[in-house]
């Protein structure tokens, strides 16, 4: 059971920012966890730098335990902070994650507009999101704690975007979600960032975040 002293961090994803995230925080304030909204320009800031100021905060702060909820590329921003982990270096105890749409593996999408020109008008991370065995993404750290994954599909074809393999949330494939020791998967019907606005979802992040499990 996670300690008193704790709280979730939301983080959302590439282009992303806090008003996006905004009803997903109001639905996990709702249950009594303190949250939150963390925010950074995901357009100049590459992975790494964001997450090692996110390490240097949550350090700061008096808690014990900490738990995460992300969006889209905030999985890979929460990923990266496992690199900076050390022993004895009082950073609270990673409690769960909850990961909403991650390209884990990368995206399809990356692969097919990476190029200079999108690397000067969107920043470094277009790169650090492409697939492949030694791409960013697929190199990074898998959590050591609870994590938990929620997908988004069309569930036929034609899928929401037809370029990418497999299904998919029109940004991200299925495939490309899963990390190796996931505790837990789930699929919804939905668009990329459509999820962030579905009760449902919700729900799914709220139960995982109090039982490890998305069974509610």
């Amino acid at each position: 059971m996670c300690s008193a002293s704790h709280k979730i961090y939301v983080i959302h994803g590439f282009g992303g920012f806090k008003l996006h995230m905004t009803p997903l925080v109001n639905a996990i304030k709702k249950e009594g966890f303190v949250t939150v909204n963390y925010s950074y320009h995901s357009f100049s800031e590459d992975i790494d730098s964001v997450a090692l100021k996110l390490y240097t905060t949550i350090r700061s702060e008096k808690i014990d335990s900490v738990s995460f909820v992300t969006h889209s590329m905030g999985a890979l921003v929460v990923r990266s902070l496992f690199k900076n982990l050390k022993k004895n270096d009082n950073f609270p105890v990673i409690f769960r994650i909850v990961m909403i749409a991650p390209p884990n593996q990368g995206t399809q999408v990356a692969d097919i507009y990476h190029g200079w020109l999108t690397t000067f008008l969107f920043g470094p991370n277009v790169a650090k999101l492409r697939t492949g065995s030694d791409s960013f993404a697929g190199q990074l750290p898998e959590p050591t704690c609870e994590t938990g994954i929620i997908a988004g599909m069309k569930g036929r074809k034609p899928w929401y975007n037809p370029s990418l393999n497999d299904d998919n949330d029109g940004n991200v494939s299925l495939i490309y979600t899963h990390l190796q020791n996931e505790k837990d998967f789930v699929t919804v019907h939905s668009t990329h960032n459509f999820m962030l606005f579905q009760p449902g979802v919700f729900k799914l992040v709220v139960s995982f975040l109090k039982t490890g499990s998305f069974q509610y």
